[in-house]
């Protein structure tokens, strides 16, 4: 972890010592607007030096057009992702393979859908989350099913997901490719603005065509390896 994650980290989350590691938490939820003295956030650029990782990019974007006679800085994490930060320790540790993240879900009022959590798990090449609504669908299904799904030709296989990560990365190429397209820059578009856009996609794509054609090439994949299997049997 380097010293700017670390401070960045600290604001988002509360955080205490867990033997050699630290142990992040919020009460509520990560905070995502924090406000900074510019000389602190500098230090900690400066003793990150040399370490490539999400955080330096992000901070460097936000410093790059801050008055100089500036002495806080407002940093808007939802502009990028703390589960991405996280990535970036595990990608660099030689000896932190994952992180897990378990967030509960809560409400003031007994509202029958006012309650959850979900579970995340963060590793050098995927972020992997489930809610409880996810783990009592794969509950439901198996019990409707039964353990036969979990066997070789009743597998589910993800084929396209929309990661909002790529999105924002794309955003920037899309905005200048047509000088028509938006008058906004690229740094206007929030988290949350990618969140709602994918979702309205996801509605309104349809991906029929493309499901039959991967059924079809996949067909004609396993009479393949089918035909290998049994030519090499005899």
């Amino acid at each position: 972890m380097t010293a700017l994650e670390r401070l960045l980290l600290t604001q988002i989350f509360d955080s205490e010592p867990d033997g050699d590691g630290v142990y992040f938490f919020a009460e509520t939820s990560p905070c995502d607007q924090i406000e900074l003295p510019v000389e602190t956030v500098r230090m900690a650029l400066a003793a990150s030096d040399g370490i490539d990782s999400e955080a330096a990019a992000f901070v460097r974007k936000q410093l790059k057009d801050l008055d100089d006679n500036a002495a806080h800085v407002q940093l808007d994490l939802s502009l990028t992702s703390w589960e991405f930060i996280l990535q970036g320790i595990v990608r660099r540790s030689s000896t932190l393979d994952h992180v897990t993240v378990v967030s509960a879900f809560t409400c003031t009022k007994m509202r029958p859908d006012g309650f959850g959590g979900m579970a995340a798990l963060i590793t050098a090449d995927a972020i992997k989350g489930k809610s409880t609504d996810d783990i009592l669908c794969d509950l439901l299904d198996e019990a409707e099913h039964g353990p036969i799904m979990t066997a070789p030709g009743f597998g589910e296989h993800v084929l396209l997901r929309l990661d909002e990560q790529s999105v924002r990365a794309a955003i920037p190429c899309i905005i200048e490719s047509d000088d028509t397209l938006t008058a906004i820059a690229a740094d206007a578009i929030t988290g949350a603005d990618i969140r709602a856009g994918c979702l309205v996609t996801v509605e309104r794509t349809n991906l029929t065509e493309e499901q039959d054609s991967a059924v079809f090439k996949a067909g004609l994949a396993a009479i393949r390896e089918a035909e290998q299997r049994l030519a090499a049997a005899s």
